[in-house]
């Protein structure tokens, strides 16, 4: 008789049972989490074909095996070996566990250059000055477009002795100007970059009546991975807020009471920060009606009011998108660096990407936009997956199931939404 493991790679890797081992992984996950590691490098050992599946197990594993599990995955393929399931891992590793890959850069680069893995872009952060000089020098000297991957690399390294070397390797030979490099980097464009993201994001903690709706509709098999993934359960609670419930101040465009996002410490968004902030959007009008970016001004206790360059005389008539559910929320940091940035892709909707701070989660391309008022790019402050619960018992969706994104301008007290989709 087979051990589990064995028995869960080889419905696995069978096509006609391979939807059997989704259960018997996730029980297996619900009772010794610690085995997954075991299954993620026997797994890479007998060349299992990549699959959800896996991808999920490399979400659950415990953090005592992320480590060994991307070192395994990172020394198989720069021994070479290739295939779908090392590409996943290795892709797992530039979120995940940065610093496995960041032993070998020239190899880092390599993996780059191929196109086939999609790394994180927080990898290149700890790229050594010294190197991020040399390879800098190497683009000045360049006279063709054959060092693209290393130009992206030190751009979104961020260094200010090294980001205009690749900005103008990047812009003489690639296809976007100077400010759309720098924001994939996460910074302002300019003689003296500027951050416009934190590092560490706080995850939303959803209200017991909030997460049973989200999960009201989903199937069987990702309502436990829910239970299980950290993101959704994990962390240290930070600040406490509110979601949901109208506000008194009313849409520019449609003239409807703007919907609550977030109401909760000012430091959550900005560290130091005293006192409260509310977070509002009228979602009829946000991503349907021009303009595309929604912004607000804040009072001094923080609260919002349409901005008034976006006020119309004559309102719109938008299609209701319905009122959130009103909950108390938690915001969490989580026990680790793991999470610090999340890809939407990647996620496939099992992880939680609702979260206040850290670096977004782009669904399209990155973009900062520029504060309506002093006209520099703001910095992101929150993101909100397509997992909101509505009064009507339905969900609030972002286009078709995207992603709102938050800004926020300290100078000028002004807050801009807008959102993606694919």
């Amino acid at each position: 008789m087979s051990d589990p493991i064995t028995a869960i790679l080889d419905a696995h890797d069978a096509p006609r049972t391979r939807d059997d081992s989704l259960g018997m992984l996730l029980s297996l996950a619900a009772a010794q989490p610690r085995q997954l590691g075991e299954v993620m490098l026997q797994a890479l050992a007998r060349h299992s074909p990549g699959s959800a599946m896996l991808d999920m197990a490399l979400d659950l594993l415990p953090d005592e095996a992320v480590a060994s599990v991307c070192a395994e995955g990172w020394r198989r393929y720069r021994d070479g070996e290739r295939g779908e399931l090392l590409a996943s891992v290795v892709e797992f590793a530039s979120y995940q566990a940065p610093q496995v890959l960041q032993e070998d850069w020239a190899a880092l680069l390599a993996v780059a250059a191929e196109d086939d893995v999609q790394l994180a872009s927080q990898v290149w952060r700890a790229l050594p000055p010294a190197l991020a000089a040399d390879w800098a020098q190497i683009l000045a000297e360049a006279d063709d477009d054959r060092e693209m991957a290393r130009a992206r690399a030190v751009l979104l390294a961020a260094q200010p002795a090294t980001h205009a070397a690749a900005r103008g390797y990047l812009v003489d030979r690639g296809q976007l100007d100077a400010d759309a490099w720098a924001h994939w980097a996460g910074v302002a464009d300019g003689p003296q970059l500027r951050r416009l993201h934190g590092e560490q994001p706080l995850h939303f903690r959803f209200g017991r009546e909030q997460h049973r709706a989200q999960q009201a509709d989903e199937p069987g098999w990702r309502k436990r991975i829910w239970r299980l993934h950290p993101t959704w359960n994990g962390g240290q609670l930070h600040h406490v807020g509110h979601m949901g419930g109208p506000l008194e101040a009313s849409c520019g465009g449609c003239h409807a009471p703007l919907q609550r996002l977030l109401q909760t410490d000012a430091a959550a968004l900005q560290p130091g920060a005293e006192g409260g902030i509310t977070l509002g959007l009228c979602l009829d009008c946000c991503g349907w009606e021009e303009p595309p970016v929604r912004f607000y001004r804040h009072d001094a206790g923080g609260l919002p009011s349409c901005h008034p360059s976006q006020y119309r005389e004559v309102p719109n008539t938008p299609t209701d998108s319905g009122d959130l559910m009103q909950a108390e929320v938690g915001l969490v940091a989580m026990d680790t660096a793991r999470w610090q940035q999340q890809d939407w892709g990647q996620s496939n909707h099992r992880q939680n990407l609702s979260r206040v701070g850290g670096a977004p989660s782009w669904v399209q391309s990155a973009w900062y936009p520029a504060c309506i008022d002093c006209g520099q790019e703001m910095p992101f402050v929150m993101q909100l997956d397509s997992t909101l619960p509505t009064t009507d018992e339905g969900a609030l969706l972002w286009g078709s199931g995207g992603m709102l994104y938050t800004f926020w301008c300290a100078q000028c007290r002004v807050s801009g939404h807008f959102w993606q989709c694919t």
